[in-house]
């Protein structure tokens, strides 16, 4: 089977930003499947500074999953210490293994009714410095706020419009990238018309004028009317509540049953369309990368640290309105419509053969999925469905039979325990 392979996708600094209802599939048999992701939230302030917790990660376990049959998944409890039932409220992690890939849960937002949350991904090498999963290990800042529940996301997330933590001090630095918006993903066109307006826009900032986070600036047009660029920050600072945002009036509510286009909570940003669709009259929004400003990455998809330690809003504004210039879709196909997702599901990077997918790696020549070594694996903080406690998990191996078989046999996960108080 033949994987379709889409563009390479950037990640930032230590926090990988996950997610697309288009990338590459991986199938437990090695063949051609996708994987998609969400972006780590990151309130910018780095957290308050409360007493230095007691709490540590003091127990362990090891959780095999054996049921790799299509279509199955497979529920773990770590505060039990084993596997439970997918159909109740007490799972705190599920392995899913779809038809065609592989997907990791927390029991929140769209994949549970619990008050899990998920913080990563992140470098082991970072991850294990954590002595507990609420403070940041150098400075003792609270990060419970960084943890995001599973929710829907589409091209925000597989082409982000920010770098993370980039000066190891938890801020946020927009890349002002310009997003096609369309109205109507069933079409091709990409001409803006009043029957189907057709936007571009930009996230040129996160913070308020008191340096406050939460609160993205948008900058858009009609591409119709390319100089005639409308700006407006929006207060998103709200941790629970959605706020959705008309791009024809410039108003926003909070009702998703209102007329919206995009919507932001804190730096997750979804759109009117697919699974973020609501309703009997499901909004037809997608996206598209049309964009990406000189300067931001290199030819290895890395930040450019210091371009992003200055204000680029100013110099951005033409790649904005200088519509001639666009990467358009070329078809209805390419309009990024938004599908169900969680951070404990990256989006790959890299080139095929070889192909890095946060918690493991994929070899199309041999259609085996590896288990990264640990000093180059990646791993997450994973709140529990009660909400009190927490689990620092990381993929240990993946077993085959021999060299040769492309189906594996078990997926084992080494995780650290910090119990609730």
């Amino acid at each position: 089977m033949t994987p379709i392979l889409p563009a390479v996708h950037t990640k930032p600094t230590r926090l990988a930003l996950l997610f697309s209802g288009s990338l590459l599939a991986l199938s437990m048999t090695g063949c051609g499947g996708g994987g998609d992701g969400t972006s780590s939230d990151s309130n910018g302030n780095g957290g308050n500074t409360p007493p230095v917790s007691t709490a540590s990660f003091n127990e362990t376990a090891t959780w095999q999953i054996t049921n790799l049959a299509p279509d199955t998944a497979t529920c773990y409890d770590f505060d039990a210490k084993a596997e439970s039932s997918c159909a109740e409220d007490k799972w705190d992690i599920k392995f899913d293994n779809q038809a065609r890939s592989v997907k990791l849960w927390s029991n929140s937002g769209d994949s549970g009714a619990g008050l899990g949350g998920v913080f990563g991904l992140i470098d082991w090498s970072d991850l294990s410095r954590y002595s507990n999963a609420t403070q940041d290990p150098d400075t003792s800042r609270d990060i419970t706020m960084h943890y995001n529940e599973d929710r829907s996301g589409g091209i925000f997330d597989a082409q982000p419009w920010f770098e993370y933590n980039l000066k190891d001090n938890h801020q946020l630095y927009p890349n002002n990238r310009v997003y096609l918006v369309t109205t109507d993903n069933s079409s091709a066109m990409t001409d803006s018309s009043v029957q189907q307006p057709i936007y571009a826009m930009q996230i040129t900032n996160y913070y308020n004028n008191a340096g406050t986070s939460g609160y993205p600036t948008l900058r858009w047009i009609d591409t119709a009317l390319p100089n005639k660029v409308q700006t407006k920050t929006i207060d998103a600072s709200n941790n629970d509540n959605w706020v959705y945002f008309d791009l024809t009036t410039g108003q926003s509510s909070t009702d998703k049953n209102s007329t919206w286009q995009i919507g932001f909570k804190r730096n997750s940003v979804i759109l009117n369309g697919g699974d973020s669709a609501i309703g009997t009259d499901k909004g037809k929004v997608g996206g598209f990368l049309s964009k990406t400003p000189i300067g931001y990455y290199d030819d290895k998809g890395e930040p450019i640290v210091s371009k992003f330690m200055t204000d680029g809003s100013a110099a951005t504004l033409t790649d904005l309105t200088n519509t001639a210039v666009y990467d358009k879709p070329m078809s209805a196909r390419s309009w990024v419509i938004d599908s169900k997702g969680s951070d404990l599901n990256p989006a790959y990077t890299g080139n095929f053969p070889n192909l890095d997918f946060g918690w493991y790696t994929y070899n199309g020549m041999t259609h085996q999925l590896n288990a990264k070594a640990v000093d180059s694996a990646q791993g997450a903080l994973i709140r529990s469905a009660e909400g009190n406690s927490y689990a620092r998990v990381r993929l240990d191996k993946i077993n085959y039979p021999d060299s040769s078989a492309t189906t594996a046999t078990s997926w084992e996960f080494k995780i650290d325990i910090q119990p609730a108080p």
